[in-house]
């Protein structure tokens, strides 16, 4: 018995000799979390599995925090995790043009090490989850809530503020100097923090920064969380499809239409959207629609511009978190009435090269197939492109002529020559 437990311990030596020097005690990093845009769920979700993941080997994490608002209610989550994490936190609202409304103020009052960059916006502390009531978190040991007149108002960094942020410094590498060496307390013990470590000829050298951020499809999705960006997708993709059905292309513009009507229905779906708002942009999308049927500009028009232009400044409207300013809704309707004007107004003109929409002239005459009509495709008549069908098995390959035997609508129905 005492052989054999000489020999695992023997063995068990020879094996920690064997693994390098960094496998034997563990590295330590300083991790940077980037937390920007509405705190959505999946934004929150990996902001919290991160800091749990890189509590055990971080020396110091550093959340930098440029967010206009909460809207997801797992933000209470966060806020536990904020406030009691496995390793030395600090969050640091930057660089200077980022803000902290809402609940992204409540994570910056919550966390053990509160910063921000001069020049950084807070304020705005209620509601913390938008479209909710004000409820206030639970705040930390010192200071259990924000600043009483910061739950409306908003300012600008220029110091410390009471209660909220303890330091002001302009970038990272100001954050990493300021806390070499502080002891700060996790959860109940004290901790030095040490951003530097020895090297084998006596000198030291920073320890190695980790930069964590959400991945590529996250960041695609977080596009549209911005209320400006969800509501002109929206119009974008509706405006494109229809540019499509006039168009008898080979599919390019629906894609296009799809991928922005996919994106904003993300937006739509997370964001605190007012339905009505909605509803009266897509109805000024149809009222502009009802015009160009007709090639004409009157009252229909100027209805759906007046609409588009309400829908866009109430789409979400939670001011300051949440909200869109007069200008971008300008924006985005003169967008959608620039590409009326101009891109839908010359494919009505290559395909009809008529100021009327009557059709039954093409009736008799002949064009080329672009490609096979089995029984739909794509023919080119009088230099212009239109969908095709065919009501029989007819063989029409890509290159064929064709004659127009009628019009249903904007579909030709097509005989072989």
């Amino acid at each position: 018995m005492l052989r054999r437990l000489t020999l695992i311990i023997v063995s068990g030596l020879l094996l920690v000799s064997a693994l390098p020097a960094g496998a034997q005690e563990a590295d330590r990093f300083i991790d940077v979390i980037k937390v920007s845009g509405p705190l959505d769920e999946r934004m929150i979700d990996f902001t919290i599995e991160t800091v749990r993941e890189v509590s055990a080997t971080s020396e110091l994490i550093i959340l930098q925090l440029d967010s206009p608002a909460a809207i997801s209610n797992e933000i209470w989550g966060l806020f536990e995790v904020v406030s009691n994490p496995g390793a030395p936190l600090a969050v640091w609202v930057g660089p200077q043009t980022a803000v902290a409304y809402g609940g992204a103020l409540g994570v910056l009052e919550t966390a053990p090490i509160r910063m921000a960059a001069p020049g950084a916006k807070v304020g705005a502390g209620l509601p913390y989850l938008s479209g909710e009531s004000s409820v206030l978190p639970v705040g930390n040991a010192d200071d259990p809530v924000i600043p009483e007149d910061l739950r409306d108002d908003r300012t600008t960094v220029a110091g410390p503020i009471d209660g909220l942020i303890d330091e002001v410094h302009p970038g990272l590498v100001n954050i990493v100097q300021s806390l070499d060496g502080r002891t700060v307390f996790v959860r109940g013990a004290e901790v030095t923090i040490n951003v530097s470590e020895a090297t084998d000829d006596g000198t030291r050298r920073p320890i190695t920064t980790r930069f964590h951020e959400q991945g590529f499809v996250d960041r695609a999705l977080r596009l549209s969380l911005s209320p400006a960006v969800a509501y002109w997708f929206l119009l974008l993709g509706l405006s494109v499809a229809v540019f499509e059905f006039y168009a008898a292309g080979v599919g390019v513009a629906a894609a296009v239409s799809v991928l922005t009507i996919f994106l904003s229905g993300y937006g739509i779906a997370v964001l605190p959207v007012n339905w009505w708002a909605l509803a009266l942009g897509v109805l000024g999308l149809g009222l502009y629609l009802y015009d160009f049927q007709r090639i004409q500009l009157r009252v229909a028009s100027l209805l759906g511009t007046v609409a588009m232009l309400v829908g866009a400044r109430y789409f979400v409207h939670e001011p300051p978190q949440l909200s869109m300013a007069w200008w971008s809704a300008a924006l985005i309707v003169l967008s959608i009435a620039l590409f009326f004007l101009f891109a839908m107004t010359t494919v009505v003109r290559a395909r009809f090269s008529t100021p009327t929409i009557g059709r039954e002239h093409l009736i008799g005459m002949t064009g080329t197939a672009e490609t096979a009509v089995a029984p739909e495709g794509v023919v080119l008549v009088d230099g212009a492109r239109w969908k095709a069908n065919s009501r029989r098995a007819s063989g029409i390959n890509p290159g064929d002529q064709v004659v127009i035997a009628s019009v249903e609508g904007i579909i030709l129905e097509v005989d072989p020559v």
